[in-house]
């Protein structure tokens, strides 16, 4: 493969689902979860290669300085695009797209979220190679997962027929978003692939499908484009402009209505670190089924993710439960209650609780300090 791919990161999330460890102000994808890299590091690493371009960060104002510091970390350089606020995927995909296609006509776009765990690089490259031929020919590509058990948090894409000359990507005939468990089983052994939330597309093929699709989101986009402002090392989207354009997923502006969508099967191994069970079931555990990270002590403990970024935490005599500590606060949690922590984190940014806000790293363009209150 001779023409290189330009990798998108949308690093823009807040990761409540992750709090205490992630807040709104230091999100998850900025957190080492596992190893000693963040999982936006760990996306950097996996496109640190020939095969691609440079990449172009899509973000916010207040995680910037965070990211360039993820950047230097791992040696990668690349764009840092700023939006003036978080209207979805859609948007923050289409504006990359913009950019990138101003910059080359023949640009080719992957797509990545800067949350996903994928512990072999050499064979998502690999997966990634395979959807080339689909994407160069103006379809706009997704990678499907093979389903590990009936999950009810991902959504799900039935496939059709093979797509000719663009081998092994497969026309797309539905997306089924987030079953309940007997649907999930039942997509699941029917052949549905999990929707990875990775894209990949040429940049004008996209442009001339969200022209027909999303007009109004592309004028918006287009004029945020054309009104960039360079910001130290940042490109700030045009903010009136930005802030005109619907806020939409990707998956809902464009893969759900258009007929140029592809999927290719993958063969790594893949998980979206979107919840605590998740990153449970991602890490090492014991013979009792449990993971613990930090000063901890266990007794009489199963199917546990227990994990201390300060004090000595001592759990006993309970199963199916995340306890996290950090400096300011404490969960307790059955594993099953992703929906709660998400409602508890908005009721405290509601009420304008520090730890529900904030972090105490901060990140400033010189470095990082920690409050001590």
């Amino acid at each position: 493969m001779t023409q290189k791919i330009y990798p998108v990161i949308l690093s823009g999330g807040a990761g409540t689902r992750l709090w205490p460890l992630s807040r709104r102000d230091h999100p998850k994808q900025l957190i080492p979860l596992m190893g000693a890299h963040s999982p936006f590091a760990e996306t950097l690493r996996r496109v640190d290669d020939p095969m691609f371009q440079p990449p172009v960060v899509v973000s916010n104002d207040s995680y910037r300085f965070a990211i360039v510091d993820e950047m230097a970390s791992v040696g990668v350089s690349g764009d840092i695009v700023l939006e003036p606020e978080g209207r979805d995927s859609g948007p923050a995909i289409l504006a990359a797209a913009a950019l990138l296609a101003d910059r080359d006509d023949d640009a080719i776009v992957l797509v990545l979220p800067s949350d996903h765990h994928i512990p072999d690089p050499a064979a998502f490259r690999a997966s990634i190679a395979e959807g080339v031929a689909a994407a160069q020919s103006g379809r706009i590509v997704t990678f499907g997962i093979a389903p590990s058990h009936p999950e009810t948090g991902y959504g799900y894409i039935s496939t059709g027929d093979a797509i000719d000359g663009a081998a092994p990507a497969l026309s797309v005939a539905g997306f089924i978003e987030k079953p309940a468990t007997e649907l999930a089983l039942q997509l699941m052994r029917s052949g549905c692939f999990w929707n990875s939330g990775m894209f990949m597309f040429r940049a004008a093929a996209l442009i001339d499908i969200a022209g027909k699709l999303q007009p109004k989101m592309l004028a918006a986009v287009r004029d945020a484009v054309n009104a960039v402002e360079a910001d130290l090392s940042f490109q700030r989207l045009g903010a009136d402009a930005f802030r005109d354009a619907p806020a939409i997923s990707f998956d809902h502006a464009i893969m759900e209505k258009t007929d140029r969508a592809a999927v290719v099967p993958v063969s790594f191994a893949w998980s979206d670190m979107g919840t605590w069970e998740a990153v449970w079931m991602q890490s090492e555990r014991d013979e009792n089924g449990n993971a613990v990270l930090g000063d901890t002590v266990l007794e009489d403990v199963r199917n546990a993710y227990v994990r201390s970024e300060g004090p000595l935490t001592v759990v006993a005599g309970i199963e199916d439960v995340n306890v996290i500590v950090t400096q300011d606060a404490v969960l307790v949690a059955g594993q099953g209650a992703t929906g709660k922590i998400k409602t508890i984190d908005a009721r405290l940014g509601e009420e304008g609780r520090n730890e529900g806000l904030h972090n105490r790293r901060v990140h400033r363009p010189w470095g990082w300090f920690e409050s001590l209150q």
